[in-house]
C-alpha cells in the first residue's frame, strides 16, 4: 500500500449546528427517510430487541460486515503504538483516520469495486476512484468506530476506554496503566498472540509486518481460530459461543435464511436451556409486539392513507395475527425474563415504553383484542416516542402509501451469519 500521506479534506460532514426545534425535526425526518424501509423504530421497542440481540450475539452489531475488520483496526493502532518515530509527526487519531481511508480504497481496488464483498465504504471508494486524493469524499463512520465495542467485548482490545477517549488520552509510555487493564506480572502473551508485546493494549495472533500488502477480507486459519477462541472465552454462555463449539450447529445456523427460520431449526432444542430460552423469547417478543405495528399501520391508513387498498391488506394481516395469537403458548413466555435481560445488558428503557410494552402484552394475553383500547395504547406510545415527529399527530398533512416502521426483528441474525461464515471458512481452510 502506498505510504505517502497526501493531505485532503472531506467534502462534506453532517453535524448539529444551532438549529431551532422545527429545523432539527425537519433534518431528523429527512434522515429517517434515508433509512431502509421497515427499519425505523416508530414505537420505541427497539431497545428490548437490542437487549435480546446482546444476549444472543454479543460483540456484533447491525452495521458490521466482515470478520476481518476485528483484525484490521487493532493492527493499524499497533503499528502506530510500536513505532515511536512517527509519534512526533502525527497523532494517533489522524494516523488511524488516514490509514483507514487508505485501506478502504485498497480493499475496494483489490475486489474490483464489487459491492458483494461487503467492504465498508465501498460506495465512497467507487465515487473516489477516478478523483485526485484532495477531492476524495470521506466515510464518516469508519471500521474503527463500528468494530471497537466488538473488539472490547471479545477481549481483542484489553481495556475499557471508548474509542474517542483512547485516541485522545492513550499514553504510549504507560500503556499498562490504562484503567481497566493492568499487565499481569510476568505476562508475555500466549499461543494466540505470541508476537504482540504484552504491554500493548491489544491481543492478536501473529502477523507479518507487511500485513497491508495484498490485504484481503478472508480470515487466515490462525485468525479464524483466534476469533473462535476469543468469542468462546469471553462469552461462554451465549448462542454465539455455543455455535462455535459445535461445527454441526454452526453449519445449521448458516443454513438458515432468517431469524425465524433459525428458531425452527431442530438443533435449537438441543442447546442448553438458558440459551434456547432466549432465542424463543426473542421470537415470541416480536410475534406479540408485531401486532402493535400492524395496528399502527392501520391507524396510519385510516388517518393518512391515500386509498383503501392498503387498509384492506393490513386488516387481513391483523386478522391473521389475532387468529395466531389466540393459540399462542403463554405458559412458555417469561415476561419477567424479558426485563431481566434488558437490565443485565444495561439498556435503558423509557418508563413510558416499559409501561406500553407491558400493557400491550397484558391486553393481548387477555384474549379480548379490544381494538379501540389497543389503538389508544399505540397512539399514546407513538406520540411519547416521536414527539413532534409523530405521524399520527394532528396537523401532520403527510400521506403514506406503504408500510411504516418495523416489519420484523432479525436480532442481528444477518450480521452474525456474515461473521460466522468468515470464521467457518477460515477454519475449513485449516482443516479444523
Amino acid at each position: 500500500m502506498n505510504k505517502e500521506r497526501e493531505k485532503y479534506q472531506p467534502s462534506s460532514e453532517l453535524g448539529w449546528i444551532d438549529f431551532s426545534e422545527n429545523d432539527r425535526n425537519k433534518v431528523l425526518k429527512v434522515l429517517e427517510m434515508l433509512k431502509p424501509s421497515g427499519t425505523v423504530d416508530e414505537l420505541g421497542v427497539g431497545v428490548v430487541r437490542d437487549s435480546l440481540s446482546d444476549a444472543m450475539f454479543p460483540g456484533i452489531t447491525t452495521i458490521m460486515t466482515r470478520a476481518k475488520y476485528y483484525f484490521i483496526v487493532p493492527r493499524i493502532l499497533c503499528s502506530y503504538l510500536s513505532d515511536k518515530r512517527i509519534h512526533s509527526k502525527i497523532n494517533m487519531r489522524q494516523y488511524l483516520r488516514e490509514e483507514e481511508n487508505e485501506i478502504i480504497h485498497s480493499l475496494a481496488k483489490e475486489y474490483d469495486y464489487n459491492e458483494d464483498h461487503r467492504i465498508i465504504g465501498i460506495n465512497i471508494a467507487t465515487y473516489n476512484k477516478d478523483l485526485p486524493k484532495r477531492r476524495w469524499k470521506e466515510l464518516v463512520r469508519k471500521p474503527s468506530s463500528i468494530y471497537w465495542n466488538g473488539m472490547r467485548s471479545f477481549g481483542i482490545y484489553k481495556g475499557q476506554m471508548p474509542l474517542s477517549v483512547f485516541l485522545d488520552n492513550f499514553n504510549v509510555n504507560s500503556i499498562e496503566h490504562e484503567r481497566g487493564y493492568d499487565t499481569p506480572e510476568g505476562e508475555t502473551g500466549d499461543d494466540r498472540d505470541a508476537h504482540i508485546n504484552a504491554a500493548l493494549p491489544f491481543k492478536l495472533p501473529e502477523y507479518s509486518k507487511n500485513w497491508k500488502d495484498h490485504l484481503g477480507l478472508d480470515l487466515s486459519p490462525d485468525e479464524a481460530s483466534f476469533l473462535q477462541h476469543k468469542i468462546i472465552d469471553n462469552h461462554t454462555n451465549t448462542l454465539l459461543a455455543e455455535l462455535l463449539k459445535n461445527k454441526k450447529y454452526c453449519l445449521e445456523f448458516l443454513d438458515a435464511d432468517s431469524f425465524q427460520e433459525l428458531c425452527n431449526k431442530p438443533f435449537i432444542e438441543k442447546l442448553p436451556e438458558h440459551i434456547s430460552s432466549v432465542i424463543y423469547l426473542a421470537r415470541d417478543f416480536w410475534q406479540i409486539m408485531g401486532g402493535a405495528h400492524i395496528r399502527y399501520n392501520l391507524l396510519i391508513q385510516e388517518k393518512k392513507g391515500v386509498g383503501d387498498e392498503l387498509k384492506r391488506e393490513f386488516t387481513a394481516i391483523w386478522e391473521n395475527w389475532a387468529k395466531e395469537m389466540r393459540s399462542f403458548q403463554w405458559d412458555s413466555f417469561d415476561q419477567s425474563k424479558l426485563w431481566e435481560i434488558t437490565s443485565a445488558h444495561n439498556r435503558r428503557v423509557k418508563p413510558k415504553t416499559f409501561k406500553f410494552i407491558n400493557r400491550w402484552i397484558d391486553s393481548v394475553k387477555s384474549g379480548i383484542f379490544d381494538e379501540k383500547s389497543l389503538d389508544e395504547l399505540v397512539i399514546r406510545q407513538e406520540s411519547d416516542n416521536k414527539g413532534n415527529r409523530s405521524k399520527l399527530k394532528a396537523g401532520n398533512d403527510d400521506k403514506y402509501d406503504e408500510w411504516i416502521g418495523l416489519t420484523t426483528m432479525s436480532f442481528r441474525f444477518g450480521n452474525a451469519r456474515l461473521i460466522f461464515s468468515d470464521i467457518i471458512k477460515g477454519l475449513n481452510d485449516a482443516g479444523l
